[in-house]
Parts: structure tokens; sequence; C-alpha cells
């Protein structure tokens, strides 16, 4: 880890499993795969070093999901047009007093077409989308700004970070694992600054539109109080990852 590391970036079992095939799509197909995967690289690495922020803070939205403590960042397949990649991550604060707090990479996905990067971010949490988290109330009820000022997204985005470091029930899922550091190279070979990291490009099925497993939930090893987050126990989860509904 370097001098300039400011943030542990972590990512959850299913956005490696994402970068992993990126990455092999990339060395197989170069083109768009090639540029969205150094793309990808380079702003984890600016996560990493604290560069940015992300580009807005989320929030919740009926039918989207509770999402209030994510941050969204943006991604270019292609640099000749507008970014067309969602990035979604979690500020979450250090494991111990003294050390570093982490950044927990949730899920990257295109920003059109059915590929829906809340359902699947939902999914990974284990929140249904109608659903609000109590835990998550204490980053306020503001809708997210995607068009705001870059002030006001920035201050939005330095507040819910501050929120989201002072809460002891932020904690990432059993599945998260850092991200590797070592010999990063881009598929072609070129030295790369950034993690070795591996993700996904539209069209691509996806793992997780079956069923989430339970064990990624953080709610399996924490009370409901501190987290806020749903009890998993007993319910059967639906095609999607999130649990079925009764009504």
């Amino acid at each position: 880890m370097t001098d300039d590391t400011r943030y542990v970036v972590v990512g959850v079992e299913k956005f490696q499993q994402e970068m992993h095939l990126l990455r092999r799509q990339a060395q197989g197909a170069g083109g768009a795969y090639l540029h969205l995967y150094r793309e990808l690289l380079r702003e984890i690495e600016r996560l990493r070093t604290g560069v940015t922020d992300g580009h807005h803070a989320l929030g919740y939205e009926a039918g989207k999901g509770d999402l209030r403590d994510c941050v969204t960042a943006y991604l270019r397949s292609d640099p000749g047009h507008k970014a067309d990649y969602r990035l979604v991550f979690r500020e979450i604060g250090p494991r111990e007093p003294g050390q570093l707090p982490r950044r927990e990479l949730l899920a990257m996905k295109p920003r059109r077409g059915r590929n829906n990067i809340y359902a699947h971010v939902c999914a990974r949490l284990s929140r249904h989308p109608n659903d609000q988290q109590p835990g998550l109330n204490r980053f306020g009820n503001r809708r997210p700004d995607a068009r705001g000022s870059q002030a006001a997204r920035q201050a939005e985005l330095d507040i819910k970070r501050a929120i989201a470091h002072a809460w002891a029930g932020q904690q990432p899922l059993r599945s998260t694992r850092p991200l590797g550091l070592d010999e990063a190279r881009s598929p072609r070979g070129t030295p790369h600054d950034g993690p070795a990291a591996q993700v996904q490009h539209p069209g691509q099925r996806e793992a997780d539109t079956r069923s989430e497993p339970s064990s990624s939930d953080p709610a399996r090893d924490r009370p409901a109080h501190r987290t806020g987050y749903p009890q998993p126990g007993g319910i059967r989860q639906g095609l999607t990852g999130w649990p079925t509904r009764d009504r």
C-alpha cells in the first residue's frame, strides 16, 4: 500500500466476478471491453487515493430501493461518447481505530437497457426495492440530484461519508474482500497503475439475477436494530435475489 492511499478499496464477491469476466473479455476482444476495463482500473485508483468521491450520492425511490448510503460514479466504454456505465459503492469506516476507511464496490452496469444496476445493488444488499431501511434514516431523505452543481454534489458526498464512517452499523458484506494491488497490468500487458482487478459488459447473463446467497447479507451476523437491514432468516428468495412478497 503506497503513501498516497487514503482508502482501502474492497469489493463484494459478485463485483469481483464481474471484474474477472471483463478482464477476460478485454483480453479476448479488446475494443470497448479493453477501454472500459482500463477506465475501471483508473477509477478504482482514484477512489483509493481520494482523488474522487464519486459523482453523486444516491437516495430512496420506490422501485429502485433504499440506497441512501451508496454513491454512483460514471465510466465510459467509448472515449468519444458520454459515460455509459455506472459504478456503485458504499463508504465504510475503518475496521479498527487508526486504520484507513473502506470503499466497498457493489456493482458496475450499463446506464441504459434492462440491466438495472440498482436492482442488482438491492439484491446484493438484501434490500427489497420498495422498502425503506430504518437504519438509513440517519442519511436523510433528500432525493439524489445527479444534475446539481459540482459544489452541491460534493457537499452531500462529504456529509454522507462522515455519517457512514461514524456509524458502527455500516459494515461490509460477508463476501467482501480487498481488491489486489500487486503487479497491476492492463490486459494487453501494459503496466497500469491500480488494482489487478477483474468486471462485465452489457448483454452478459448475470449470475445474481437468480438468487443471492444469504451468506452475503450483513444482517446474518448483526442485529437488525444496528444496521437497519432486514433479517433474512426463513425468508424465501425470489429470482432477483430479494425476498418474495406475499401481498
